[in-house]
């Protein structure tokens, strides 16, 4: 078990990646007919015959790569002496309240007394490939200039870059790393499969070059891997897995224990990283923008940055989480939290969701209290169990 990522692994049998288990699907070809995939990103959908070899531990998980890459290079990484500055990277993580990566980088750096720095690259090609719309790149972006300022506030710069290529994403990170004089660099985990190979690479090339790069668990409330069936086994029912999470998270409340703000930088990180303040956010990829129309619209349904997230929250469950069980399956009522936005890109964790909905019942147990609340949780801890199964099960992405 990898005890900072909390993920059991299982040792594969082997590591076959050739011969028929690299073979397509039988139905590929109509596939490539009708033009119904990203070809450009992706490679024919694998066979059952692949498949089955995950099912079977012929072939190591994309998460159990990514871990045995932590494992193997833990003792190297820890060696590895700060440098000039520490350096975060957010990904789908953009808030600098409760975010377990931040913290443990602001933590890094102020033991070493050098400041943080943070950075985001946009990435124009994984946009297409995610078929992410332009509407959530919007989104994006807008609540990038917001977390600027949050962190300018703090004397923490927060760099933003365009990277074309995705393939050139690890080494420019390398670069960036080299330019700023940082030999740590903090990330949470993001659970598709492209993304835990890439780190999983990352981890060991870094370690090569005497620089450390921890990835650590913070998307879900309860982390992959750590919830089992009886016979030691990856739910694929939702409501006994979600009995088990339940189960799991009152016998560790810290799991709902929310992390602080990173702290303000050192005097003088201003002034020795005043380029990285001074940069800008970059305008969407031409093929994600928005008309001005659209703008105006979308703007206005969806308010941007972590403040209105929690702003949303806490109006939510002040007035109307307790009727959530009626009214979230009635299109025509304001049934429901409107959150999944700011979930999605990372402007509000699941944990303070979770916790400050708990919060607000009459118990502190989740599975009591007001059905409205019990069943507003049983919805958010969905996401937990989606990324369960997506780590278990890489090829049902």
């Amino acid at each position: 078990m990898d005890k900072a990522n909390g993920f059991h692994t299982k040792k594969p049998k082997h590591e076959a990646n050739g011969g028929d288990l690299r073979q397509p699907h039988p139905f590929a070809r109509e596939a490539e007919e009708h033009g119904i995939v990203l070809r450009r990103f992706y490679p024919p959908e694998m066979s059952n015959s692949r498949a089955q070899a995950y099912n079977s531990d012929q072939l190591p998980r994309p998460m159990e790569v990514l871990v045995k890459a932590l494992e193997e290079t833990a003792q190297a990484r820890k060696q590895v002496k700060a440098k000039d500055a520490v350096v975060h990277w957010f990904k789908m993580d953009l808030r600098h309240t409760d975010n377990r990566s931040l913290a443990l980088a602001s933590a890094k750096a102020k033991e070493a007394g050098v400041p943080l720095i943070c950075m985001y690259i946009v990435s124009p090609q994984d946009f297409e490939a995610h078929l992410t719309s332009p509407v959530r790149v919007d989104f994006m972006l807008r609540t990038l200039s917001v977390l600027k300022q949050d962190l300018a506030a703090l004397d923490i710069p927060l760099y933003v870059e365009t990277v074309d290529r995705r393939k050139h994403i690890p080494q420019r990170v390398f670069e960036l790393m080299e330019e700023w004089g940082s030999n740590h660099l903090f990330a949470n985990i993001e659970y598709e499969v492209d993304e835990l190979r890439r780190e999983a690479q990352m981890v060991r090339h870094f370690a090569e070059k005497n620089k450390s790069f921890e990835v650590v668990h913070d998307t879900c409330v309860v982390p992959p891997g750590e919830l089992h069936t009886g016979s030691g086994k990856q739910y694929a029912v939702y409501s006994p897995w979600y009995r088990a999470w339940m189960a799991h998270v009152h016998e560790n409340l810290d799991l709902l224990e929310l992390f602080d703000r990173p702290e303000r930088n050192p005097d003088g990180a201003r002034q020795k990283f005043q380029k990285l303040f001074d940069c800008s956010i970059p305008d969407a990829p031409e093929n994600k923008r928005l008309s001005d129309a659209e703008k105006k619209s979308f703007r206005a349904l969806w308010p941007c940055g972590e403040h209105e997230a929690m702003a949303r929250l806490d109006k939510y469950c002040d007035e109307a989480i307790g009727d959530y069980h009626n009214k979230r399956n009635i299109p025509g009522d304001d049934g429901t939290s409107r959150l999944s936005v700011h979930l999605a890109s990372g402007t509000i964790s699941s944990r303070t969701c979770v916790r400050t909905a708990r919060d607000r019942n009459k118990t502190k147990k989740l599975d009591g209290g007001h059905q409205g609340i019990q069943v507003w949780i049983s919805e958010i801890a969905w996401r937990d169990f989606y990324k369960h199964v997506l780590v278990h099960w890489p090829y049902v992405w």
